[in-house]
């Protein structure tokens, strides 16, 4: 039998290949790698959430109703105040005072308010209910409180401000505007709502200054005839500041009502896909078409906001002003963006481009690039160099403005198998480009979801071509430009009330400065979290209720949480000595789904190496605000290594990985035979290690290692293994799940596969 001889495996540059024969893919290509990546030559496990905020209303100064005649009141303040069913109040954000006043209740952050000088109360943060004792007899009473309105964020746009290098983000759910503050998220121009679905995404953009040159910024909400306007804002706050309500005339009887997107270009303003007509409820779609206004200001009445005005800007019967065109096709325009000098424009099923003819009669022209692809997600387009890139429904889309090609040759079928189109999945599509690391993302839902929210982010490589899947709850994706600086006081580089002790920093020390845009998400519940900034992820849902049970599982509720059977989570901040609290927070749980907002608890259980211990709570009033950081897992499954070309099966002895260091971290190797991959043939063999530290080999003076305090090491893992083809997996254990090393970083820099035939 001969010696066996390495396989180096280095410089990763493959990543994931899907739907390809495994047993011929190069060494360093992967079928699956699911929360990992390949990243300038190494794999690297996905960096974690961290928390930014949660998109948060502040009211003040509310009447809430009278005490009786003997200082005591009952109520709602979700009922009384016509706040959202899905409502959570802010603990220890609640002050009540009576007429006078003469007492006043402050909320401990327990769920109890202690009255001064005198009295007492009582708040649910989930149902809203507050009981008060020892109020003024017939007072009138008012409150100030904080609350979440617990909707999944639609839009996280880009407001350039007039400092240089300053842009503010505005945060968008289905029905308000938010801005980030020092103190968290606070309403943006708070008197104006909106009235989108959970699909309907917030479009905007930039372009022209007010008479006192402050820089205008527009919305548009493509929601239907029942929706809202087009409107723009300078963004002050009120009076001249609040949003203005968009629609100029086209014509003698119709007006601009609505729009897709919007964008300047060549020093005027563009609208696609319109809503046309006397007003917006009688408006027709004109899905082809492209509107310009006339060269120089948009606006065309006067508003609260000081613009300039030309009352003709968007007439196409008035010579030299406004016009349109529309695209030859019964497509729908989907998608803009630039390329160099041209507009690139995504119909359903094709590409085409809009031409700046210089000529003022008729300013543009549309040519066809492609009659084959097209994007089926308005926020799929996310702009390059040279190209724009967007999804359709025949893969992942490129158009230089010259031509249109797929790019996804390495991953052919994902987009028409693994993209739900249920529930207007592809119109759920987000798209966005990390500039730092050279990454794209675009997060979908998958088709075997339980929920109808994407659960899946789409990694591509751009430097490499190299393609990855993350497991991640989020619909909507932006930048957000920190306020200050991250210091241990505050780590998240936003908010002054989050401190860490250095030995509980779950993230890699490396400062984020102010002004340096970072990559945020939101999910569907209100969540804002930055992307890829640590090793476990921060809390991103909430706990709306918790049923108690001494002889099955508890059960939690968490509306449209897009969890998993089999997913590991960790519960907090239930709010100490009530309810559950000693019981569930800082535990971790794997669960089973019930439906698509409620699931069970259960603990791991050692002598089975599953979660399957059921998790046993009394039942309870639940006072609310417990929240769940979901612990991911990831796998790394290598090609089918054989030496079929020589007529023989393969034999792998050991192998030798190059890791990072660190003390109380590992990792699980499962090595599967031919093609069975779900029974790993190393589990329960004495001869095999199934766990792969990540601690220094180090073994003292004399003998060779890594030396003491290497930053990284060669961990030799032994795996006698003989097949017509060996598949080589990296994951965790539920042990490891449950266990420190979760909190670990995982990179794997080399491999060398010691193999023979």
């Amino acid at each position: 039998m001969t010696a066996y001889t390495p396989l180096f495996v280095a410089g990763n540059s493959t990543g994931l290949v899907q739907d390809r024969e495994q047993m011929i893919l190069p060494s360093d290509a992967y079928p699956t790698l699911e929360n990992a990546f390949v990243w300038r030559e190494r794999i690297k496990r996905k960096q974690a959430f961290q928390l930014l905020g949660r998109l948060r209303r502040v009211l003040t100064a509310q009447a809430i109703g009278n005490a009786d005649g003997a200082g005591n009141f009952t109520g709602n303040l979700f009922v009384i105040l016509s706040l959202e069913a899905t409502a959570q109040i802010q603990p220890g954000s609640v002050v009540i005072t009576d007429a006078g006043p003469v007492h006043t209740f402050t909320d401990n952050g327990l769920g109890v308010l202690v009255g001064v000088p005198s009295g007492s109360g009582t708040i649910n943060y989930i149902t809203g209910v507050v009981t008060i004792t020892g109020a003024s007899a017939g007072a009138a009473l008012t409150a100030n409180l904080n609350y979440y309105p617990t909707l999944p964020v639609m839009g996280i746009r880009t407001r350039e401000l007039n400092a240089l290098n300053s842009e503010m983000t505005v945060f968008f759910d289905t029905k308000y505007a938010y801005n980030f503050t020092a103190g968290g998220f606070v309403e943006f121009i708070p008197g104006t709502t909106w009235t989108g679905s959970n699909s309907n995404f917030f479009w905007s953009t930039n372009y022209w200054v007010s008479d006192a040159n402050v820089k205008i910024f527009w919305v548009t909400n493509f929601s239907g005839n029942a929706g809202d306007p087009i409107r723009y804002t300078n963004g002050i706050g009120s009076g001249t500041g609040a949003w203005a309500d968009f629609a100029p005339q086209v014509d003698t009887a119709n007006f601009l009502e609505q729009c897709l997107c919007l964008l300047p270009f060549r020093s005027r303003l563009l609208a696609f896909n319109t809503l046309e007509g006397a007003n917006l409820a009688t408006a027709v779609q004109y899905r082809q078409r492209i509107r310009w206004c006339a060269i120089g200001t948009p606006f065309t009445v006067v508003t609260t906001i000081p613009v300039p005005i030309n009352a003709n800007a968007w007439r196409d019967d008035v010579r030299g002003q406004g016009g349109y065109i529309d695209i030859p096709t019964n497509e729908d325009i989907v998608t803009v963006g630039f390329v160099r000098d041209n507009l690139v424009i995504y119909c359903e099923n094709s590409t085409w481009q809009l031409r700046y003819t210089g000529r003022s009669i008729a300013p543009f022209q549309i040519e066809k690039v492609n009659t084959e692809l097209g994007a089926g997600s308005t926020f799929s387009g996310v702009q390059f160099d040279t190209s724009l890139v967007g999804i359709g429904d025949k893969g992942v889309v490129q158009c230089d403005s010259f031509q249109s090609q797929r790019i996804d040759i390495k991953i052919p079928d994902l987009v028409m198998n693994h993209i739900n189109n249920n529930n207007n999945g592809q119109k759920r599509v987000h798209g966005i480009r990390d500039f730092l690391q050279r990454l794209a993302y675009w997060i979908y839902p998958e088709t075997d979801s339980n929920g109808v929210f994407p659960d899946k982010r789409l990694v591509y490589n751009y430097e490499n071509d190299s393609w990855a899947i993350f497991t991640d709850s989020l619909t909507a994706l932006g930048t957000f430009q920190p306020i200050s600086s991250r210091t241990w006081a505050n780590p998240a580089g936003s908010t002054a009330s989050v401190k860490v002790k250095w030995e509980e920093a779950n993230f890699p020390w490396v400062n984020k400065p102010a002004s340096v845009l970072s990559i945020v998400g939101g999910n569907q519940q209100g969540y804002v979290e930055y992307l890829d900034q640590q090793t476990t992820n921060d809390e991103s849902l909430t706990i709306t209720a918790i049923t108690g049970n001494t002889i099955t599982s508890t059960q939690i509720t968490s509306p449209a949480h897009n969890l998993q059977t089999g997913a590991v989570i960790k519960i907090v901040n239930i709010p100490t000595g009530t309810p559950f609290a000693s019981s569930l927070n800082g535990q971790i749980f794997g669960i089973v789904v019930n439906s698509a907002d409620t699931f069970l608890l259960n603990k791991y259980d050692s002598s089975t190496r599953m979660f399957s211990m059921p998790q046993l709570d009394a039942p309870a009033t639940y006072i609310g605000y417990g929240e769940i950081c979901v612990r991911d897992n990831f796998r790394i499954a290598s090609k089918k290594f054989n030496f079929l070309e020589q007529g023989q099966n393969i034999q792998i002895g050991y192998m030798d990985i190059l890791m990072p260091t660190s003390d109380d971290g590992a990792i699980t190797l499962n090595m599967y035979a031919n093609y069975d991959d779900d029974n790993p043939i190393n589990v329960g063999n004495p001869f095999f290690n199934t766990t792969i530290s990540t601690a220094s080999n180090y073994q003292g003076p004399g003998f060779p290692s890594d030396g003491a305090g290497s930053t990284k090491s060669n961990q030799r893992v032994y795996c006698p293994s003989r097949a017509n083809y060996l598949t080589i997996e990296y994951t965790l254990s539920n042990a490891q799940m449950n266990g420190v090393e979760q909190e670990n970083d995982v990179q794997i820099d080399m491999q060398v596969i010691w193999q023979r035939p």
